[in-house]
């Protein structure tokens, strides 16, 4: 008897969650985000548009799986995923046009959420978008900035100069010609002077970069580097009053 009560209390519960319409799904999901259960929010959602794809609702769960995943969770890949499921599914909605706009437009977005995430000190989110602009978006123009800014977290975030030499040159190895070539090709220089007190390796950069770019604004930065290429402080006239200020 008692066995009988328990299967029949648990077919019951079958029953009311089976019975649950598109809009409970929807409004356990937006609780669930205020609770900050996302991961339940989620479930909720993707059920919600599985069950009822032809609901009014689905369109924008679906949507909202978008934000979600890029905007709580930082998770790219299921978020631009999410964005062409908006589209595919529910091309002539709202959100549907959302999201194309936000398709047409997201290497930008990846770039722009790249430079917050580092602001916030969220140094290895921050990486992880420039990776996956440049792998997923290379010949895209804000690409070379993206690997120019790698280069400028590995040196000033994170103080691997070697590193950072490493992918400042990828922008002249990948983005040759783009406005960043100079100042990537400058700022190797700069690392070895500076940062390695590697003073050969910094005059033949230095040399290379008065070569490729005479005529570059970066020029008479580049030659009073090298005019006090190793000399300490002292014995630089423009910045002496620095040290006994």
């Amino acid at each position: 008897m008692k066995f009988n009560l328990i299967k029949l209390f648990l077919l019951s519960i079958l029953l009311v969650s089976c019975s649950k319409k598109a809009p409970e799904y929807f409004q356990d999901a937006e609780l669930n985000l205020d609770e900050d259960k996302i991961e339940i929010a989620i479930e909720n959602l993707e059920t919600l548009v599985k069950k009822f794809p032809k609901d009014s609702l689905a369109a924008v769960a679906q949507y909202k799986l978008a934000f979600i995943y890029l905007k709580l969770k930082n998770d790219l890949t299921n978020g631009l995923s999410a964005l062409e499921k908006t589209i595919d599914n529910y091309e002539n909605s709202v959100q549907g046009k959302e999201a194309q706009k936000e398709l047409m437009q997201f290497p930008e977005w990846i770039f722009n959420q790249s430079e917050t995430l580092r602001k916030n000190k969220k140094v290895k989110e921050s990486l992880e978008h420039l990776v996956f602009l440049i792998d997923n978006y290379k010949n895209h123009i804000v690409s070379s900035k993206g690997q120019y800014l790698i280069g400028d977290i590995y040196m000033n975030d994170l103080r691997d100069f070697p590193t950072a030499i490493q992918e400042l040159r990828k922008v002249s190895e990948n983005y040759k010609d783009s406005s960043q070539e100079p100042h990537a090709r400058f700022m190797i220089g700069y690392i070895f002077a500076n940062y390695l007190n590697d003073y050969e390796s910094a005059k033949i950069e230095y040399e290379l970069f008065l070569n490729l770019f005479p005529s570059h604004e970066l020029v008479p930065s580049v030659e009073f580097e090298l005019k006090y290429l190793g000399k300490n402080i002292n014995e630089i006239p423009a910045l002496k009053h620095i040290s006994t200020s």
